[in-house]
């Protein structure tokens, strides 16, 4: 039998493993009753070397956490074939992407070492909504945080590639109209105002109550954005998100005065800043309007005060968050693949 075919086999964790994720990197996200509660609600399983935890265009059906070896994250990428994309090791998280994304996965795991992982199962996370939703936060937020150092990773090579690139740079004047131009606040004009109705009748907003929808107002604001308008900048790292109602935002990156664009987000989406997740970061993504955007702002303040006071706004802001930080991930690494391809026919 092929080692890629090996079927995991059940085990149970002995003393020195669950001291292990009692110790390890998951103790920084979850309290000691929270990881018991995973010990007794979730299952171990043991891979052997070569086996596949993940396959790429698998369902996702939990996250897998690294208690012992090492595994490979490997995609079969357009004109680049198997590409190892990624390395990880104890205290590494597998399958969250497709967890926060509710999509097939995007890459393969597979067991570099015999390994050993306790399961998450999406069951285990419903579960924990009713029981426990900071739990369920916090295990996103160790995925984010991963995910964040893999994005890096990948910026830090995309980059390395548009330094030597001959596209055109920016002239004077084109950066002299990005720093110039400046949001406006908006003021509501009663229940009936277009932008505060087009705010409402997202889809986004459907996962908050009436009273929730109430404090998000009132810690928030709308604003007009003209066109060059950065409304985040390469070296922010405060944390901000916003809903697009009206117009165009670009992600891009910033590199030795050229910008390579990564994606136009449109009416409806929401995006974030890198800062959400990691303001230590020596990376962020810029995002300049590309029309006259009207868009709805919760800025740092107004973030740390959901934190801080009302968590379960929080938590339902911060899955939309994570996964416009996917769809970032996602967007970084196609612009690395087209440079890369760019830079071999040259």
């Amino acid at each position: 039998m092929s080692p890629f075919d090996q079927k995991p086999e059940r085990i149970f964790l002995n003393k020195r493993q669950i001291k292990k994720v009692e110790q390890g990197k998951l103790a920084d996200y979850l309290k000691p009753d929270q990881i018991e509660l995973l010990f007794q609600h979730c299952k171990a399983w043991s891979f052997k070397s070569g086996s596949f935890i993940v396959r790429q265009g698998q369902a996702a059906e939990g996250v897998y956490i690294i208690i012992d070896g090492s595994v490979d994250m490997v995609a079969r990428i357009l004109g680049e074939g198997n590409t190892n994309i990624d390395y990880l090791e104890s205290g590494g998280l597998i399958g969250g992407i497709s967890f926060i994304e509710l999509k097939r996965s995007p890459a393969s795991a597979i067991a570099k070492t015999n390994v050993t992982c306790l399961f998450v199962s999406n069951v285990y996370f419903d579960f924990l909504n009713a029981i426990d939703p900071d739990a369920k936060y916090q295990i996103t937020k160790a995925i984010n945080t991963q995910l964040c150092k893999s994005m890096k990773r990948t910026h830090d090579q995309a980059v390395k590639y548009i330094s030597k690139s001959d596209m055109v740079g920016l002239s004077f004047i084109g950066r002299a109209l990005h720093s110039a131009t400046q949001p406006v606040t908006l003021e509501l004009k009663g229940e009936q105002d277009d932008n505060l109705v087009r705010l409402m009748q997202n889809p986004l907003m459907n996962i908050f109550s009436s009273e929730e929808k109430q404090e998000l107002l009132m810690h928030s604001s709308f604003i007009r954005a003209p066109k060059n308008c950065i409304l985040i900048h390469e070296s922010e790292k405060q944390a901000s998100c916003y809903i697009m109602l009206h117009g165009a935002v670009q992600s891009s990156i910033l590199q030795d005065n050229k910008l390579a664009k990564l994606s136009v987000i449109g009416p409806g989406s929401l995006f974030a800043g890198i800062g959400c997740i990691d303001k230590k970061s020596t990376f962020t993504i810029s995002f300049i309007t590309c029309e006259s955007a009207v868009l709805f702002k919760l800025s740092d303040e107004d973030l740390t005060y959901f934190k801080q006071k009302s968590p379960m706004i929080w938590y339902k802001l911060f899955s939309y968050i994570s996964q416009s930080l996917v769809a970032l991930a996602e967007s970084v690494n196609k612009l690395d693949v087209r440079l890369h391809i760019e830079s071999y026919n040259r």
